[in-house]
């Protein structure tokens, strides 16, 4: 039966038996644990009629205008429409499930735009089995995908980078014990370009969405509590093979669930997510101060940027952060792309005119690019890195706030700096040293020797190497080289998760855990069983 409208038909008529009647709102569970609705003087009993389904109780209410409540008990298939409802524990026929009609909200949250006939806004109980179910359904979605990736087309990292997306703009907005990761955030904001995709319209022509995995458990775990499932299932499914097994395992027993998906009233959201341009005055505002993290937390978290690349319609910024190839891996190599690379402004991407931004109608987004000359080879293009990413690393030239928009300098690091060794994390990376293999002789017959460590020589010669399609630009500020021998707010943090991934994992299920428990203190451990 169709027991929900879509949004856009929420006031419209659509025909239930005997004829056309409005839609209004959709009707959404809460478990009943015995209780009923209570019937007093601001509650009647609109109509009783035995039903064979929850789904049909539902619709019932759905199309009667005066319906705001329902109960339903499974064992005599009694469906009560009530125009109010205060539950009160049931002396005789106790329903099983209580049903509230909830009107069309302010703007579209996820939990309006999914298909589930009548969802659970709060997770009574899960086992471990359910777990391991809800994970198994989303890494399901990945089944048949095609596996090539390159600068033009990697569908794994896009669906991998859009679920990740939606479950950091869902815990983004916490603040003063508000929002976090209630499952509800506004569809229609231009922040969340691009998620309404992943979530309930389907990648690739509409094939794939989370949704396709959401229907099949939201009778019993809440929109909320799944986002986290999907998230967790997606960066499992996508991580270094050797690290599977801890992923998956540090995900299950730290995992908590109880989240309330926030219907309505969340307006509170907007405005609230970083501004990447903002650099990490944002990053401080709103992983730091607002969510509780440290910087080391912080930056671990921003490891998510391993998986996926940003588009020009979803946010008006371009590119991969970590390659075509590697982001469809949960790896470190996004931190090891900070200090193995070298890094130049890349200004107006979006292409948006004076004109145009003077009047509002877009800003200029600017972000930052390779400076090595292999930086248009097939395999590599494009990558990027926002101000809010090499920020935790880098200064600008003179130890202040790193900006594209303004900043003309080279984001680089040399070998020789005994202090700030490169070895470990080159290792990961085939030694590649802003794309050329250390030990390569280079056109000018000199030999790229790495780690020579004070050899200053060698250090010129890496900085020509790293910048060299951006010659005329100064150093910006890193603890290794240049005018400003600090670094950014995380900067040993992002050095040490490049140096060793295991490092960046115990990290970031730290911070996991805090981003997605924000504003549920009374969460709970998965149960053996949920049987009674």
């Amino acid at each position: 039966a169709a027991t929900t409208a879509a949004p856009s038909d929420a006031a419209t008529t659509q025909s239930s038996g005997g004829g056309s009647v409005p839609v209004l709102g959709k009707m959404v569970r809460e478990f009943a644990k015995g209780q009923t609705c209570n019937v007093d003087e601001a509650s009647t009993v609109i109509g009783s009629t035995s039903l064979p389904d929850l789904e049909a109780c539902a619709e019932e209410c759905l199309f009667d205008n005066g319906c705001r409540f329902a109960d339903y008990t499974a064992a005599t298939g009694m469906c009560r429409s009530l125009s109010g409802c205060s539950a009160q524990t049931a002396s005789s026929d106790e329903a099983d499930v209580i049903l509230t009609k909830i009107d069309q909200p302010s703007f579209n949250s996820p939990q309006w735009m999914m298909t589930c006939p009548v969802p659970v806004m709060t997770t009574e109980c899960m086992s471990e089995a359910d777990y391991d179910l809800a994970i198994q359904s989303v890494k399901d979605l990945f089944t048949g995908l095609p596996t090539h990736c390159d600068a033009a087309d990697c569908p794994e990292a896009d669906l991998g980078g859009c679920i990740l997306r939606m479950a950091g703009h869902d815990f983004m907005d916490f603040s003063g014990g508000s929002g976090g990761a209630d499952g509800c955030t506004d569809m229609d904001d231009g922040d969340n370009a691009g998620l309404p995709e992943c979530l309930y319209r389907g990648e690739f022509n509409g094939q794939i969405s989370v949704d396709d995995a959401y229907v099949q458990f939201c009778h019993k775990i809440s929109l909320a509590d799944f986002i986290v499932i999907a998230a967790e299932a997606v960066m499992s499914h996508l991580a270094t093979e050797n690290l599977k097994p801890s992923w998956e395992s540090g995900f299950k027993e730290q995992f908590r669930y109880g989240r309330t998906t926030a219907f309505e009233g969340c307006e509170y959201s907007v405005g609230l997510l970083p501004n990447p341009a903002n650099s990490c005055d944002d990053v401080q505002r709103v992983f730091v101060d607002n969510m509780g993290l440290s910087w080391g937390e912080a930056a671990a978290l921003m490891g998510v940027h391993s998986l996926g690349r940003a588009a020009i319609e979803n946010s008006g910024y371009d590119g991969w952060w970590s390659g075509p190839v590697m982001s469809k891996t949960f790896n470190n190599n996004y931190f090891i792309s900070f200090f193995s690379k070298g890094w130049c402004p890349e200004r107006n991407v979006n292409g948006c005119s004076d004109d145009d931004e003077a009047a509002g109608l877009c800003a200029k987004k600017n972000q930052w690019q390779l400076c090595d000359p292999d930086r248009d080879s097939p395999e590599r293009s494009h990558e990027m890195m926002l101000d809010s990413d090499l920020c935790l690393a880098y200064t600008d030239g003179q130890g202040e706030l790193l900006q594209a928009a303004s900043d003309d300098c080279c984001a680089w690091q040399d070998t020789i700096n005994e202090d700030f060794s490169m070895e470990a994390m080159l290792a990961q990376d085939d030694d590649m040293l802003c794309g050329v293999k250390c030990g390569t002789v280079l056109p000018n017959g000199r030999t790229l020797e790495c780690h020579r460590y004070k050899h200053f020589g060698q250090g010129g010669m890496e900085a020509q190497l790293c910048c060299a399609l951006e010659t005329e630009r100064t150093d910006c500020g890193t603890p290794g080289h240049g005018k400003v021998r600090t670094g950014g707010p995380a900067v040993h943090e992002a050095k040490s998760f490049a140096d060793d991934e295991s490092v960046w994992q115990s990290e970031f299920l730290k911070a996991w855990q805090i981003a997605t428990g924000n504003g549920f203190p009374n969460l709970q451990a998965l149960q053996p069983s949920c049987e009674a």
